[in-house]
């Protein structure tokens, strides 16, 4: 490729105006000798993330020099080959040769997937020690398993969420005041939003009207690019995905087992075996789109004897497709304390008494200095005193029997404080449990 047309390229990148962008709680930590990729479901913010860096770098006094990103959509790199890949950091480096191995520079790649082979250029970039690389693009390409394989384990992987509740109210310019009367009153309002509308950046400022509409074509894209096209020598057929894929999300906060759901397509004409569709299963995992949710339990045989339970990477995204009236209150608000625990760090399940009562979640944190396990119910309406029982009746016998200190309800807006069995059991407001800091696992 022509030096000179790279040369532009970067220099444009670097006299652009960074584009106007709410700040996303994603923390990126750069390691050593390892490059770090931004993983996460299509739309939900990869590349403006790359954006907020550049911000974020300047703010600490970077020079914008010293930033070297590429967006690989750009026309004029629509037939770059692997080999010609070299050409950036020349360009670079003939454009600042003071910098080379005295300055630290930073490699921000968006969508380099499109170019075969870019994975021995990253590991080239890495040679030099001062040298930081971030790359993120399409989901499909950039699974974590794919990344940790091609880059030879020199990879860390930061996973990006849709929005949290306290981003989502961010960009609309609400303040978390979670004190006076009048800040509570807002803040119920935003998170009852945020509750039908889910928390893609997409939709944030589209017409209400338009927003189910453009749910379903995220998830038929996602079908499509980051599952079929990613996956090119299973052959597989799109309407017995889409079939199995729609029956997870209409079971979105329930029971499920890939079994049952195989019987079903089955009585539908729709033959496949339960191979197929556990390996569809975890492509859609992979993706980002849902996934399957196992019982607690140390024992990998126990585990496997229980069924599971699934949940969508975005509530309002489950919504669109499931068939009928789609989620109700309560399962919405059950899939949104999923994926808010996943963003704060920690590992979940869900657990089962031996009499038989359900437990939400159990959030095991992944750091070991982290704080210790925790266990949740969900329940939209606690107010009904035999919807209060029925969250309450197993959060006792579970604490004992997993020696788990704290346990909580987290509920449309009801707040208050009860003992169970000598348990002490907070009843918190699902929206400002969502705003509270202390809670996070530092990631």
């Amino acid at each position: 490729m022509d030096l000179g047309l790279m040369q532009r390229i970067l220099v444009d990148g670097q006299r652009r105006e960074l584009p106007r962008l709410t700040e996303r709680e994603l923390p990126l930590r750069f390691i050593k000798d390892m490059s770090l990729a931004i993983v996460g479901a299509r739309r939900c913010g990869k590349t403006y993330r790359t954006h907020q860096l550049v911000a974020e770098l300047m703010r600490k006094k970077v020079q914008r020099e010293d930033i070297c990103r590429i967006q690989f959509n750009d026309l004029r790199l629509a037939r770059l080959a692997a080999e010609d890949l070299v050409t950036i950091d020349e360009a670079y480096y003939a454009l600042y040769p003071e910098k080379r191995g005295r300055r630290r520079v930073w490699f921000i790649f968006d969508e380099i997937h499109r170019v075969d082979g870019w994975e021995d250029y990253i590991l080239y970039l890495l040679e030099e020690r001062l040298h930081r690389v971030l790359i993120t693009g399409s989901t499909s390409r950039l699974l974590s398993g794919r990344i940790a394989s091609a880059l030879r384990g020199k990879n860390f992987s930061s996973q990006l969420f849709p929005f949290s509740f306290g981003e989502f109210i961010r960009h609309y310019g609400v303040a978390p005041d979670t004190v006076s009367s009048g800040g509570r009153s807002h803040l119920r309002k935003m998170f009852d939003r945020y509750l039908h509308q889910g928390g893609f950046p997409g939709l944030l400022d589209l017409d209400p009207a338009l927003h189910v509409e453009l749910l379903q074509n995220y998830w038929e894209t996602m079908l499509l690019r980051d599952v079929v096209e990613a996956h090119p020598h299973e052959n597989i057929r799109f309407s017995t995905l889409s079939y199995f894929a729609q029956a997870l999300a209409s079971r979105v906060a329930c029971p499920m087992t890939v079994r049952g759901i195989g019987v079903g397509m089955t009585e539908a004409g729709l033959q496949v075996s339960g191979e197929t569709l556990y390996r569809y299963l975890q492509h859609l995992e992979e993706a980002f789109m849902l996934v399957a949710v196992p019982f607690y339990s140390k024992s990998e045989r126990v585990r496997n004897r229980h069924y599971r339970k699934v949940y969508a990477v975005d509530w309002a995204l489950a919504g669109s497709v499931a068939p009928g009236e789609g989620i109700d209150l309560s399962r919405r608000l059950e899939n949104l304390v999923y994926v808010e625990l996943r963003r704060r760090g920690y590992d979940v399940y869900y657990y089962r008494t031996r009499k038989g009562y359900e437990i939400d979640f159990v959030a095991v944190p992944r750091k070991p200095l982290a704080a210790g396990r925790r266990l949740f119910q969900v329940c939209y309406r606690f107010g009904d005193s035999e919807v209060r029982r029925r969250e309450l009746r197993g959060l006792a016998e579970t604490l004992d029997f997993l020696k788990i200190a704290q346990a909580t309800v987290l509920t449309g807006n009801e707040e208050k404080s009860v003992t169970v069995d000598g348990h002490h059991v907070n009843v918190v407001p699902t929206w400002q449990w969502l705003l509270e800091r202390k809670d996070r696992s530092r990631r």
